[in-house]
């Protein structure tokens, strides 16, 4: 389990730094329409691929969301169940999110093959094929199918814990007081 565990740490680096990357692309082209607007020159497309960036960032980041349990939730009346019950409700959701995942992966399937038969481009960005976006969205699908299922399991097995939010709330508050400890001892030695 440990080693599934790392193969998804590795692919969560990954896919994160990616996001990043879609994060700045999305930045530029921005950017680059302000400007060219301003100089009164043509950026025909421009908005299509930030729309379409942003897309694939959402898409990307979302198996990262699943995977480590920052799933939307009515905190209100999750956080009175017992932990317990907390695992499996949590479990049971990551399951049917895993369905979702799979069915919208079979629709994405399909309109790759559509946009492979009629050699689809977006229609104002007409160097980039329809299918290369839709094959990112499947494999993000795909990751996001994986990470529930896996999630799913460390629920069920009780290997994995759902907090409260005053748990969450603690737990940042602890962290954030180690953060401020380690840089006021890092400072008094630097004295």
């Amino acid at each position: 389990m440990e080693k599934i565990r790392r193969t998804f740490d590795k692919i969560e680096d990954l896919v994160i730094t990616l996001c990043a990357i879609t994060l700045v692309a999305i930045i530029v082209v921005i950017m680059y329409q302000v400007v060219a607007r301003r100089l009164d020159i043509a950026t025909s497309g421009t908005e299509e691929l930030a729309r379409y960036c942003y897309v694939l960032f959402v898409f990307l980041l979302w198996p990262v969301a699943a995977k480590r349990g920052q799933d939307l939730r009515i905190t209100v009346l999750f956080d009175i169940l017992s932990s317990r019950v907390r695992e499996i409700v949590m479990g049971v959701f990551q399951i049917f999110m895993a369905g979702y995942s799979a069915v919208c992966v079979y629709s994405i399937y399909l309109n790759i093959q559509n946009a492979v038969k009629s050699d689809t481009v977006l229609p104002s960005n007409t160097w980039i094929p329809l299918a290369a976006i839709y094959v990112i969205v499947a494999a993000a699908l795909v990751l996001t199918l994986l990470a529930n299922l896996l999630r799913a399991v460390l629920l069920f097995m009780g290997h994995d814990h759902v907090k409260t939010q005053q748990e969450e709330n603690e737990a940042e508050m602890a962290a954030e007081s180690a953060k401020i400890a380690e840089e006021l001892q890092k400072g008094g030695t630097n004295v």
